[in-house]
This record gives structure tokens, sequence and C-alpha cells, in this order.
């Protein structure tokens, strides 16, 4: 079952308002393509953890994300922003800073995701996995034969018809 983190994805909306602001307005900035960048790592972070899955469902999240944010919102933002701003100019160099920095924000939030699974896993299982020597310790100090109970199959045969 997924649910949906309720303030990450009123954030995700918060910023997506922003960046639709910055993309279909008719403003020129400094450092175009680094904002482009920075915008694509920052939606596509959010939009992966706006769906709250189990870690058997991660692949399907990571697909998710690159179809919908890689795919979609890269070359899909710039070919309705030429449409919408006419005197905004289609830019392949935007669409490759999108797809970009889509990329990286995938592949930082699908790695730190793997990570905490990985964490919580040794969380529950690592107090089980250290056994104390002291308990294991013989009562004499040093093993000797008579410390191994030895069982052969013609014992158990003999319990058995008796």
């Amino acid at each position: 079952m997924v649910s949906v983190r309720v303030p990450v994805f009123i954030l995700f909306l918060v910023t997506l308002v922003g960046a639709g602001y910055l993309g279909f307005a008719s403003i020129e900035l400094q450092h175009d393509k680094l904002i482009h960048f920075g915008v694509f790592l920052v939606l596509t972070t959010e939009f992966y953890f706006v769906f709250d899955t189990g870690h058997k469902s991660l692949k399907t999240l990571r697909t998710i994300t690159f179809t919908v944010c890689t795919v979609g919102g890269s070359v899909g933002s710039e070919v309705v922003q030429s449409l919408v701003n006419p005197t905004r100019v289609f830019d392949i160099y935007d669409i490759g800073c999108n797809v970009l920095g889509s990329l990286v924000g995938l592949v930082a939030s699908s790695s730190y995701e793997q990570w905490r699974v990985r964490q919580s896993k040794l969380q529950r299982t690592g107090r089980y996995r250290t056994v104390p020597t002291d308990v294991i310790q013989s009562s004499s100090g040093s093993e000797s034969e008579d410390s191994y109970v030895q069982i052969q199959m013609g014992d158990l045969e003999r319990e058995e018809r008796e």
C-alpha cells in the first residue's frame, strides 16, 4: 500500500508553482542552466519522497519518478513553455540541464532510501547477531572429548523399536 506524505506533497506543490513561475515568466536570469539543474533536482527529490512505499516497491517508485520527472517533466516543461510564452525560445541545453538535475536528484534520493532501509534492517537484526563470549566458554576451560555428546544412528533406531 502506498501512502502520501502530506507535508512533502505540499512542499512539492509550492516548489512546482515557483518553478512554473520561473519557467513561464518573461524574465531573464543570469545563471539559467544552473537554475534549470537545481529546480529539477529539487522537484525530483521531492516527488520521490512524496510517496511512502515499502522497501519492496522502491524499484517501481524509481521507475515512476524517472518517467514523470526526468522524461515527462524535463522535456514536457520546455515544450509547454514555448507554447505558453512565445517570447521564450526552445533550448535543447535547457532540456539537458533539466534531465541532468532530475537524474542527480533521483540517484541521490534512491541511494538515501536504500541506505535508510539497510540501516533499519541492521537495527532490527543486529541485536540478535552478537553472542557474548563468556556464555560459550566451557566450564572446564578446555574442550575435551568428554564435553561432546556422540549419537549414532544405531542408537536412534534402538529407541524407536523400544
